[in-house]
């Protein structure tokens, strides 16, 4: 197994990955797709997210956004998608052999590289272990996902997990806290870190950190 592969962080988006993003007042929010790391190295923002001031039954809509991409060209299936105010909108690119990418908005709460408000941080973890992540920008918030092995032994096994691996499990992310802290899955589920107030975080893998710091 190669542990780059499994190594997770909200900073370089992968095919198991999302990044979500809720926006809650209306007007034109442009952005761009980049490699990973490269946010900063263009000012251009092709896509646009238009919000309406229209709901009425104050209910939050999810709106996907697929990514294609072709080395370090990425496209959203739509350039240009309409929301109401209270949405949320999903990126996510399922494409294995696309760069790890960050999503850039033209306002500073508007970017995957940064999680701030009303936004959030999701990993599908395909292997068991247990991982702990912390805020790369030194926050100190931080926490573990523990995931264990299903164990199937039989059909009736199999079916179970396959059943259990739509439960999503959520931390939530407030007042300088990730509650819960810690959390158990089994191998294939998926952690959604809901971030609700922060000062721009990053879920990251402590794995990678510790690489990182090995180099420096």
């Amino acid at each position: 197994m190669n542990m780059n592969q499994n190594i997770f962080d909200s900073r370089a988006i992968r095919r198991t990955d999302c990044y979500a993003q809720r926006f809650m007042r209306p007007g034109r929010y442009s952005y761009a797709i980049l490699p990973a790391g490269t946010a900063a190295l263009s000012e251009e923002r092709p896509h646009m997210i238009v919000v309406k001031d229209g709901k009425k039954d104050g209910e939050m809509k999810q709106h996907n956004v697929f990514i294609k991409g072709r080395g370090a060209q990425y496209a959203p299936d739509n350039k240009e998608l309409t929301i109401d105010v209270g949405d949320l909108v999903l990126w996510n690119c399922v494409s294995a052999d696309v760069p790890p990418f960050v999503i850039a908005g033209d306002q500073a709460f508007f970017d995957s590289g940064r999680l701030t408000n009303e936004c959030g941080y999701s990993h599908a973890f395909g292997h068991p272990g247990e991982y702990s992540w912390k805020d790369a920008y030194g926050s100190g918030i931080g926490g573990v996902v523990k995931v264990v092995d299903p164990a199937c032994k039989c059909e009736a096994d199999i079916r179970k997990w396959r059943a259990k691996l739509g439960d999503g499990t959520i931390v939530m992310i407030a007042d300088g806290k990730a509650q819960p802290d810690k959390v158990e899955i089994v191998t294939g589920q998926t952690v959604f870190f809901a971030v609700v107030t922060s000062p721009g975080i990053s879920i990251t893998d402590e794995r990678f950190l510790e690489q990182a710091s090995s180099y420096c």
